[in-house]
């Protein structure tokens, strides 16, 4: 009786996001009915036929640069993310805690294209990365970091390192000073108390991050598109031009599904990692 008190309160308070929800969870599912729809522009009897057009090179090859891409990107983000979270931990001051909270959530704040063209403006032939190289006599013919997967790489770890360095940073409250401390009267360097102590404390944070950060950029559209052109075809590009000029509504449902799935799939594994981490530290 009393857990039934207790859990009352939070599906009430939970009702008004349960309720937003909702609208997402109905267009995931009419994108699924139309990827088994046997007419490519509308809803139309039942077939698996997209599903099997998805089975060419193109489709397998963009998957393949999109998953590639993602991993890249998610390593990267965490082996920026943890230093940042630990100076944001560590900061006393909180003038400079506010102000480097405000460097990090820019990412959030500004738009996806301003973020894009300040990339292009940044690392385009005639860019000031390039002018600024080229006018120092370090390089001779500019940079090629633009419409390639060089540059949306760049564009998908600026863009998603707000989104590893919060639940880093929850995590490090977890990290004991005393057990810092303890390891270094023992002996035992900064890479190994990193690696025996730190890391380990953090892996929940890690996984957490790492997941959503995946995620996030395997479902990445603008900045592929405009910091890799036609050029890096991830599954996002190829979901818009299955849409226009193709009009092949059916193919992009079912290529839409697939991506659904892989970063669902991400969210759960990440889920149980967390969970089997929990259950090893309680025993």
């Amino acid at each position: 009786m009393t857990s039934r008190l207790d859990y009352k309160p939070a599906v009430l308070l939970s009702t008004p996001a349960l309720v937003a929800i909702m609208p997402f969870l109905a267009a995931c599912l009419y994108v699924l009915r139309f990827s088994f729809s046997a007419d490519e522009s509308s809803i139309a009897g039942f077939s698996v036929s997209s599903y099997q057009g998805l089975a060419d090179t193109y489709f397998l090859s963009a998957l393949g640069l999109t998953l590639k891409l993602a991993v890249f990107s998610t390593v990267l983000v965490l082996v920026l993310a943890v230093p940042l979270a630990f100076l944001l931990a560590t900061t006393r001051s909180p003038f400079l805690r506010r102000m480097l909270t405000v460097a990090i959530l820019l990412p959030m704040i500004l738009n996806l294209l301003i973020q894009a063209y300040g990339w292009i403006i940044l690392l385009g032939p005639t860019g000031v990365l390039n002018t600024v190289l080229r006018s120092t006599g370090l390089i001779t013919r500019p940079l090629f970091l633009l419409f390639n997967e060089t540059g949306v790489l760049i564009g998908l770890v600026q863009t998603a390192l707000p989104l590893a360095v919060f639940p880093i940073l929850s995590a490090t409250r977890a990290v004991s000073r005393e057990c810092l401390e303890a390891a270094a009267s023992l002996g035992a360097g900064h890479w190994r108390t990193l690696f025996d102590i730190t890391l380990p404390v953090l892996r929940p944070g890690l996984i957490g991050a790492a997941s959503i950060v995946f995620a996030f950029n395997a479902s990445a559209f603008a900045i592929p598109l405009l910091l890799g052109g036609r050029r890096v075809q991830m599954l996002g590009v190829v979901i818009r031009d299955m849409i226009s000029p193709m009009f092949n509504w059916s193919s992009a449902a079912a290529a839409g599904v697939v991506l659904i799935a892989i970063t669902t799939l991400a969210l759960v594994l990440a889920s149980w990692a967390t969970n089997r981490s929990a259950k090893k530290e309680v025993r």
